[in-house]
């Protein structure tokens, strides 16, 4: 964990996120085959309710568009694999380096967000979401 990650978000870390999930993370489930569908609620992923960085849920006008989030969230996420797997160490580094300074952007907006959150579920899924973004390409 970074630096970065324990400073801001260690006053967070005590909430549990069971029941919400943001963008980065859902990816990175969706990329190795979990399961979801559009409830009553939104869209789960795994077990959790889809939210962004903000703590709104994420609203889809039908079942064919979620699935076209979560199809494109999935290759998009294999596609980055294939890529660090196809080039050379050195090319690798930098492309994750290039990739971990954009997440680290990420991160500190979601962690300002979360401190405004009421909902402590929501609060914790976007501390877990800015800390995943951290360690993501670490």
């Amino acid at each position: 964990m970074s630096a970065f990650s324990s400073a801001f978000s260690s006053a967070f870390v005590k909430q549990s996120a069971q029941g919400f999930i943001c963008p980065v993370m859902a990816q990175a489930l969706l990329t190795d085959g979990a399961a979801w569908h559009l409830g009553p609620s939104g869209l789960v992923v795994g077990d959790r309710v889809l939210i962004g960085p903000a703590g709104k849920v994420y609203s889809f006008l039908s079942e064919t568009t979620a699935a076209r989030w979560c199809e494109s969230m999935a290759v998009r996420g294999r596609r980055e694999r294939e890529i660090v797997d196809s080039i050379n160490p050195i090319a690798a580094a930098a492309w994750k380096a290039k990739k971990r300074a954009n997440l680290e952007g990420v991160a500190g907006r979601v962690v300002a967000l979360a401190a405004k959150q009421k909902n402590p579920e929501k609060q914790a899924a976007m501390i877990e979401e800015a800390n995943f973004c951290l360690a993501k390409w670490g």
